[in-house]
């Protein structure tokens, strides 16, 4: 999908962001995936329970992304997931769920802001009001405007920290129930404009594991680009019916792994569904309709690797390694056509 990742690349740089030597320790599963929904995103965020414990996450939004950010303090913008795995708790899996809502003036100390962004001031402040098993676990979360080269990038970004969840019990500071989030999965309405074409970048650094000191040089980046999908769909009459046969594209080029479902009937107003067909490696599908004279297809495809978005924003993003690349999913839908 080249034209997604040249595009994406020419993003700019990002020196400015995380000027840290590389270092790749065990803390290399961090993934992101991004889809734009009607008024909003959906970003989910995934990584193995194993590594090392998560400091912090930024998740950058893409260039030309409008921003809203007037809402009134208490304002539901979505809803939040998170699956830990919790320590205390003889490493079970907690689920944890809740609202996202506009901080009150004061709800967050200045003191946890200011160690979290290092003296950058939030376009707005968050409060992911988590709970689990009657017990509130409300985590803090900022938008903070780019600023230098990073404004290249996109106009702001997601900020959370987390306390470090392996010290032991009682530990000042130390994250409740020893929690160790791997799975997040938000859904923030209201805030973020839909871009056609472009990525949010996550940068994720880690604890040194049992000790709680942040392990600034262990940062990785995790992108998610956003593309566009497309279906063409042509029918060839065969018998009472008709082979129907098309390509998905993303951004152009061949999309496979999608699943493609094909209506058909002897009216064009009035169609019904006739079956499914998975979507080649090189893009291409094939149905055979055994009746029908006019026919639609409607291509769903998930969210996907996409490796070659790294190798294209690796200058970008150096020293910072990059893992694990997905490309959006989608939803497209034909044209309807008739039965040559």
């Amino acid at each position: 999908m080249r034209r997604i990742w040249t595009s994406v690349a020419a993003l700019g740089a990002l020196a400015a962001l995380a000027t840290v030597p590389s270092a790749l320790a065990a803390y290399t599963s961090a993934k992101l995936e991004v889809t734009q929904t009607a008024n909003g995103v959906r970003i989910q965020a995934t990584g193995n329970p194993d590594d090392d414990p998560t400091a912090a996450v930024r998740i950058v939004a893409p260039a030309g992304t409008a921003l809203t950010t007037n809402q009134a303090p208490g304002t539901a913008l979505g809803t939040v997931r998170v699956v830990a795995k919790a320590i205390d708790l003889a490493n079970a899996d907690v689920p944890l769920e809740g609202p996202i809502v506009v901080a009150a003036p004061g709800q967050v100390s200045p003191t946890d802001q200011a160690a979290c962004l290092q003296g950058a001031q939030p376009l707005a402040t968050w409060i992911l009001a988590l709970s689990a098993a009657g017990q509130n676990l409300p985590v803090p979360a900022f938008l903070v405007p780019t600023a230098g080269p990073q404004t290249a990038l996109g106009p702001a970004y997601i900020q959370v920290c987390l306390r470090p969840p392996d010290l032991p019990p009682g530990t000042p500071g130390r994250q409740p129930l020893g929690a160790k989030a791997y799975l997040v999965d938000a859904t923030v309405r209201g805030v973020f404009g839909r871009v056609a074409l472009g990525a949010w970048v996550s940068f994720w650094t880690p604890y040194n594991p049992g000790v709680g000191t942040v392990n600034v040089a262990g940062t990785i980046a995790a992108p998610a680009a956003l593309a566009p999908g497309a279906i063409t769909v042509s029918a060839r009459r065969r018998g009472r019916g008709a082979n129907v046969t098309g390509r998905v594209t993303q951004a152009g080029q061949p999309r496979a792994g999608g699943t493609v479902t094909v209506l058909g009937g002897t009216r064009s107003n009035r169609l019904r569904r006739l079956g499914q067909v998975r979507v080649r490696a090189n893009g291409s599908y094939a149905f055979r309709a055994r009746s029908g004279t006019f026919f639609r297809v409607r291509a769903v495809a998930a969210p996907a690797a996409a490796p070659p978005l790294c190798t294209q924003l690796g200058p970008a993003l150096a020293p910072v390694p990059c893992v694990n690349p997905t490309v959006s999913g989608f939803t497209v839908q034909s044209r309807v056509v008739r039965k040559r």
